[in-house]
């Protein structure tokens, strides 16, 4: 007779350890790039942070992705119309209009 498989083969301490060490490596990764692109895509995205299962970790600035093991670095600009709309929008107001707030 074989012996029962465990319900539970992986201690859930090591797997939230890995996952943290897996988020702060990608966040290493990423900490010199200009932008990142979502997988094979073409966009280049501006790069923040976000808190992630209890980690810091770099996030596009648009959230077009929420999974930060799918962001690789761009030396590129940044050409994704939303990243670009945030950037301009925490700027000072533009002179000569006239500011509605």
């Amino acid at each position: 007779m074989s012996d029962p498989i465990p319900e539970h083969p992986h201690e859930p301490e090591a797997d939230i350890e890995h996952l943290a060490a897996t988020l702060r490596r990608r966040r290493h990764e990423l900490a010199d790039a200009e932008g990142a692109r979502i997988g094979q895509g073409r966009v280049v995205h501006g790069l923040t942070t976000h808190m992630w299962a209890g980690v810091e970790v770099p996030a596009v600035a648009c959230h077009a992705a929420v999974d930060p093991l799918r962001l690789y670095p761009a030396a590129s600009p940044i050409t994704c119309r939303r990243c670009l709309g945030r950037a301009r929008a925490g700027r000072d107001q533009v002179p000569g209009q006239t500011s509605i707030l």
